[in-house]
């Protein structure tokens, strides 16, 4: 019997590998007959881009797939978005097939791999269960410019829960969920779509949001904002004091742990979405910090120096001095945060700092103004009364400026604005080749004045422009012009740094049409003016000219320690004609 039975199971496994030969043979012939039949051609049964390409050359599959690509391109399709519909394109979404490659997929189906694995290939494309093959290209910044637009305009916003005040009684208002398009998975599903040819609506991929704070859990920290129901906190400086009410402290709260949707790269990375429903609640420093820093506007002043005046060639309080006032936004913040973690009726002090005016009663004398610098002088006889009045303004802004050590003064800065708003009325001024009438006529005088104390103290001149032609009112007291300076905001200035090291005070005097500068402070050095002599020309000031003076720099040993060599060039008068 075992002998019988041994002989049943040869005949059983001869016959098994029989018929596996047979099958195989089967499948390897149909193989052959497919690769003979369907040379250079693609196989049975294969679609790309929605496309069915069965017996086609590349050249012949290629052409297919570019004509159905050309008339599906700007086919509008039914989109259905977060909230409503619209009607688009693959153009609209900057999506276009790539026949190129899909042809090639196609090709390669059943071609590639080992026997096995293109005979399932082949079989599979037979009996229509092969993965579709789809080759799309993106327009990145046209699909991010149609699906930023459509989320925002459709998505639904998530919203945390938060307190309200109602009535002095803190109640929660309910979280919701948000809904916007799901950015990671958009670029596939609109692959999938039109790189096959899909005639239903077009579902753009959505994401819930989750809100990252819950009702329940701002529930459980309501003894946060509870204190100050019904006695909110109070700020104090002075006299003054500040109430912060309980939704202005409620505004200051946040959740530290929270992280808020960032889009890193809008096609190709996911948002970093982070669903916390257990935060902590704070009090948000900057928060807090910008509350402070609108406080600032009814606390600080700045310091105002004291005005000073000469009495006996030395320097005098003529108008007291302020200190400066200034918010410290920062102590302030701090000192709330601490009260505010131990809650207490009593009132927050705010942190103010003191600044002291530069110049006071108190430092008067280290100053070092205990004599006369110099005197510049000019003389404008017969000029008319909106040019007496002009010179009378421009002098106000200067008498009583004050020069630190080392700093540049510059005279335009000083001025101001220059407008008839600015009280100034029209006159004559040299622009570009012509004269013509505007506000503030007349104040190259008193630049002209400052320009030549200035000189005579030995300051080093950084700036300074002569007239366009020669004018009688800068000739005396030297009989030849060359000493003026001209201005013109905002470009053309006059400037020069006070090198004494010790603070210069201007002062000034008008008396009838005579204008002088002083300058106050401690002697180091003086200037003495040479000239001016003409190189060519003459008084005649319709004739160009050129004119020379040194100004020499002299220590208080009498010593010579710099000369300037100063060319003035004016043009003639006639250059420059008056204009209505």
């Amino acid at each position: 019997m075992e002998k019988i039975s041994q002989l049943s199971n040869l005949s059983k496994g001869k016959k098994a590998l029989s018929i596996a030969l047979i099958i195989g043979l089967s499948l390897l012939t149909i193989l052959v007959v497919l690769r003979v039949a369907y040379r250079g051609r693609i196989y049975p049964g294969v679609t790309a881009n929605g496309v069915y390409l069965s017996g086609l050359t590349p050249n012949e599959a290629l052409r297919e797939l570019n004509v159905q690509a050309s008339s599906n391109t700007t086919k509008q399709v039914e989109v259905l978005e977060p909230q409503s519909k619209q009607m688009l394109s693959a153009s609209d979404f900057g999506v276009s097939n790539n026949s190129t490659i899909a042809m090639q997929s196609a090709l390669a189906v059943g071609r590639d791999g080992w026997l096995g694995q293109r005979l399932l290939e082949q079989i599979s494309a037979l009996v229509g269960q092969n993965p579709p093959i789809t080759a799309v290209m993106f327009d990145s910044e046209k699909l991010s410019t149609t699906v930023v637009g459509i989320n925002t305009s459709t998505a639904k916003p998530v919203q945390n829960a938060q307190y309200i005040l109602t009535n002095d009684q803190v109640s929660v208002q309910a979280s919701q969920k948000g809904t916007r398009i799901d950015f990671a998975r958009l670029p596939r599903a609109l692959g999938d779509y039109f790189g096959q040819l899909q005639s239903k609506e077009f579902v753009l991929p959505t994401i819930s949001i989750e809100p990252q704070l819950s009702s329940q859990n701002l529930e459980t920290q309501k003894n946060i904002i509870t204190p100050y129901e019904k006695t909110p906190l109070q700020l104090s400086y002075g006299t003054k004091t500040w109430t912060a009410d309980a939704n202005t402290i409620v505004s200051w709260l946040s959740a530290p742990n929270t992280v808020a949707p960032i889009n890193t790269n809008l096609l190709t990375h996911y948002y970093q979405l982070k669903n916390i429903t257990n935060s902590t609640l704070a009090f948000d420093p900057k928060a807090v910090r910008d509350y402070v820093s609108t406080l600032s506007e009814q606390i600080n002043v700045a310091a105002v120096d004291a005005e000073l005046t000469i009495s006996g060639d030395k320097a005098t309080v003529f108008k007291q001095s302020r200190d400066g006032k200034t918010l410290n936004v920062e102590a302030s913040t701090q000192a709330i945060l601490n009260s505010l973690a131990t809650p207490s009726t009593t009132p927050v002090a705010l942190v103010v700092d003191t600044q002291k005016a530069d110049v006071s009663d108190g430092n008067i004398e280290s100053l070092g103004i205990k004599e006369l610098l110099s005197e510049g002088v000019t003389y404008f006889p017969n000029s008319p009364p909106n040019r007496m009045h002009n010179i009378k303004l421009g002098t106000s802004k200067f008498n009583g400026v004050l020069v630190k050590p080392g700093e540049v003064f510059s005279f335009n800065d000083h001025l101001g604005e220059v407008s008839n708003a600015a009280g100034y009325t029209d006159g004559l001024v040299i622009l570009g080749d012509h004269e013509e009438k505007q506000a503030g006529g007349g104040l190259c005088q008193v630049s002209s004045t400052a320009y030549r104390a200035a000189l005579l103290a030995g300051l080093p001149i950084l700036a300074r422009t002569n007239h366009a032609f020669a004018v009688s009112y800068y000739t005396a007291p030297y009989g030849i012009p060359g000493v003026d300076a001209t201005i013109y905001l905002p470009g053309v200035d006059m400037k020069f740094r006070n090198d004494t090291g010790k603070h210069i005070l201007i002062q000034t005097e008008l008396v009838g049409t005579t204008l002088k500068f002083r300058f106050y402070g401690t002697k180091v050095k003086s200037g003495v003016i040479r000239g001016p002599q003409f190189v060519s020309g003459s008084l005649d000031a319709t004739v160009p000219s050129h004119t020379v003076f040194f100004r020499d720099v002299v220590d208080l040993t009498g010593k010579v320690v710099k000369t300037d060599e100063i060319n003035t060039y004016y043009k003639s008068s006639l250059d420059f004609p008056i204009t209505d």
